[in-house]
């Protein structure tokens, strides 16, 4: 398959990693930057728990250096995606699957979602409807990224301390099937875990509460992983955001167990770890406030939802980034 990444980031660039490992695919990137410069220079190379992937694929900023693919995986952070969307049919040919690979709640997330609900952008993570435009939601797959803790060591060098864990789907059940096989199989057969989810919302939201309970509460306190879950009274707040979040989902027709308290108690398995929310904080990057916190408030309005935690996290969370950015 002729593949490309874009936002091949820490995340992004730990994906191509294993898809280049094969050496079955056409692999592109979309990248900036040092980043983009070094993998130009020397290759992408990433640091993985079972040894070190190398490859040199094409890669470039202007995403009609790249031509039209059979697949396109996004992992531009949702806020960042407006500003790329525009250029992104240059990718896209008739039987192109766009698969989106963002944490929080997606652009695309109202295609499909309710029947009594209009299929429209989301407003809050699609301002004026661009990237619905650009892309079109009847093209859209999903990939929820559940283990793959990255960062970016150094220019050209990504890491990882887990290996990845991915479910993918579409936002009409049944859709893009034949294609969503093959792209899973190609992860899987590169050593990744990938899975076929009848209905993608489910990781996805489950995927969210984690977000939501480790993100903004990292960048508060500036901790790891192990520090939050070493930290007195910390697991009780986490445990109120993601129960707020579970009931949202709930009264918009997901069927999510309630294990919050496994959940918590299990912990991460990667206490060293800093959730991606602080590592942008951190390098002074935009953070995904808005897909991962903003948009949940703005679906528990819409079902008569209280979420007051939710509500206090956001406002402390935008207050900080405001301060710090002046």
């Amino acid at each position: 398959m002729r593949i490309a990444i874009v936002g091949a980031g820490a995340v992004g660039g730990a994906l191509a990693g294993f898809l280049a490992s094969t050496g079955r695919h056409e692999l592109s990137l979309l990248a900036r930057g040092a980043h983009l410069a070094a993998i130009r220079e020397t290759g992408l190379t990433v640091r993985t728990p079972k040894g070190e992937l190398f490859c040199r694929p094409r890669a470039s900023d202007v995403a009609a250096d790249l031509g039209v693919q059979d697949v396109v995986i996004v992992t531009v952070k949702g806020h960042g995606l407006t500003a790329l969307a525009p250029s992104l049919p240059a990718l896209i040919g008739p039987d192109t699957l766009v698969v989106a690979a963002q944490n929080g709640i997606p652009w695309w997330y109202l295609h499909g979602a309710d029947a009594s609900v209009a299929p429209e952008p989301l407003e809050v993570v699609d301002p004026g409807g661009a990237i619905w435009s650009a892309i079109g939601p009847e093209r859209v797959a999903a990939c929820v990224i559940e283990v793959l803790p990255a960062s970016i060591v150094e220019p050209g060098i990504v890491a990882h301390t887990a290996m990845p864990v991915l479910a993918f789907g579409a936002p009409t059940p049944g859709a893009h099937a034949g294609a969503l096989a093959a792209l899973a199989e190609a992860f899987n057969e590169a050593g990744a875990k990938a899975s076929l989810s009848p209905d993608i919302r489910v990781p996805l939201w489950r995927k969210l509460m984690l977000n939501m309970a480790v993100g903004p509460t990292s960048v508060l306190t500036g901790a790891t992983m192990g520090a939050m879950e070493e930290a007195p009274g910390l697991r009780v707040v986490q445990g109120r955001l993601m129960r707020e979040c579970l009931e949202v989902a709930r009264a918009w027709g997901i069927a999510l167990e309630d294990d919050i308290e496994e959940r918590v108690a299990r912990g991460s398995g990667v206490p060293g770890h800093k959730p991606s929310m602080l590592q942008d904080y951190e390098a002074g990057r935009t953070m995904e406030i808005d897909p991962i916190v903003t948009a949940v408030i703005e679906l528990a309005k819409r079902r008569g939802v209280p979420v007051p935690t939710i509500e206090t996290l956001w406002a402390l969370t935008a207050l900080k980034e405001r301060v710090a950015r002046g």
